[in-house]
């Protein structure tokens, strides 16, 4: 098997981590709130203008199912990735994380995939790190569902 290292961005949610492929990441930033959009979800926070671009900023944790709550902590940041989806409307989304991400390396055998019987359409794999829960988004399905979401009423 092919043990090549990937670069990948380990973020915080507020139960569990997200583990994202580091070429989809393009900035994290301060939170800040983003401008509400009519009849989305309530894992849709809004969007913001980064770059010229409007980015919808999600609860990727939320849509997931993991986590209810809607307080966002003085450590909350957003995450700003490139998706790799064919939209023409969403080519970049912002994940609220809570702390600051960490780069992290990993190889197919330093990831031990739980075995989950259902996952959402939003997640790819559910996995343990170092001892740490965390998914890695499906994100050309991530892609559809926020732009559906957000955009779509």
């Amino acid at each position: 098997m092919n043990n090549q290292d990937i670069r990948t961005i380990l973020a915080p949610l507020t139960e569990g981590h997200v583990l994202i492929p580091g070429a989809t990441v393009v900035e994290v930033q301060n939170f800040t709130w983003p401008t509400p959009l009519k009849k989305a979800p309530a894992w849709v926070l809004g969007e913001l203008v980064w770059n010229g671009w409007q980015v919808p900023v999600i609860r990727y944790d939320q849509l997931i199912g993991v986590n209810n709550s809607k307080t966002i902590t003085s450590k909350a940041r957003i995450i700003i990735i490139k998706t790799l989806g064919e939209s023409t409307l969403v080519n970049y989304i912002g994940l609220v994380i809570q702390g600051l991400p960490t780069l992290k390396k990993v190889t197919a055998d330093s990831l031990i995939e739980k075995k989950t019987t259902e996952l959402h359409a939003a997640v790819f794999s559910e996995i343990s790190i170092d001892n740490l829960h965390a998914v890695i988004p499906e994100l050309g399905a991530l892609t559809r569902i926020v732009e559906e979401a957000a955009y779509a009423n």
